[in-house]
């Protein structure tokens, strides 16, 4: 989709330069690239990219998990082991797929957060940022809620238990069955 930057810079209410700085971080990111003489357009991301992004992503959010695990108290995290128990079970039975990703996306968050690490940080925002529609996608494939509550808990277990080993591997496996889902579903996920 081409970016037009008069019509945007008068949608958002923001000048042309702060627009042009936006879209220069955007391109940063791989959200948009910019062809000459044609202007701004949105990066559409193929099956190619997706997989490499989720690869990293593993590594990233299994470091992620196991400084967690490190550097954090269970206490810190009884209020997701709550939500992550009868709350999801109920979301799961009534496939409250924006219930369920939001409560993804705060764990995610708390988990970034418990890591302290700010490049670690930066770098999974970036790559959560090019695949987050292809993340609603496959959140509602079939059985894949199911088996990524499952696998949350089992995230959640290690950190609070403070293993960092097991944090890290049970993240892992969580990115990496993700990556199946789109991989195997990728002609309805794209």
């Amino acid at each position: 989709m081409r970016l037009v930057e008069n019509d945007l810079a008068k949608e958002f209410q923001v000048s042309r330069p702060m627009l042009r700085e936006l879209l220069a971080e955007l391109e940063t990111q791989g959200l948009v690239e910019r062809k000459r003489r044609r202007g701004a357009m949105v990066r559409r991301v193929d099956t190619e990219s997706l997989v490499e992004i989720m690869e990293i992503r593993e590594v990233l959010e299994g470091l992620c998990a196991r400084l967690a695990a490190q550097k954090s108290k269970p206490e810190d995290w009884r209020d997701l082991e709550e939500a992550f128990g009868e709350r999801a079970d109920k979301m799961v039975k009534n496939l409250e797929f924006e219930n369920y990703l939001n409560l993804v996306a705060e764990f995610r968050e708390r988990m970034v957060e418990a890591a302290h690490n700010k490049e670690l940080s930066k770098l999974i925002y970036s790559l959560f940022a090019k695949i987050t529609i292809v993340q609603r996608r496959v959140a509602i494939l079939p059985g894949r809620i199911e088996e990524a509550i499952k696998e949350h808990r089992e995230v959640l277990k290690a950190i609070m238990s403070g293993e960092p080993k097991k944090a890290e591997e049970a993240k892992r496996k969580n990115m990496r069955t993700a990556r199946q889902y789109l991989v195997r579903y990728k002609t309805w996920v794209l």
